[in-house]
């Protein structure tokens, strides 16, 4: 399957889609999944400490 740019042209359902996800995956989701490794890694030396 071939695509050039003048098939690249946003004209489909989701259109925006693009526009909402690349904010949430990179400047929002970043956060609370670097929390979640926090946690995690605190929660392992907690165990190891009792």
């Amino acid at each position: 399957m071939v695509t050039d740019i003048t098939q690249l042209t946003g004209d489909y359902a989701a259109s925006w889609l693009p526009w909402l996800m690349i904010p949430l995956v990179f400047y929002i989701l970043p956060f609370p999944i670097v929390a979640l490794v926090f946690l995690w890694i605190e929660r392992e030396s907690v165990e190891e400490e009792s």
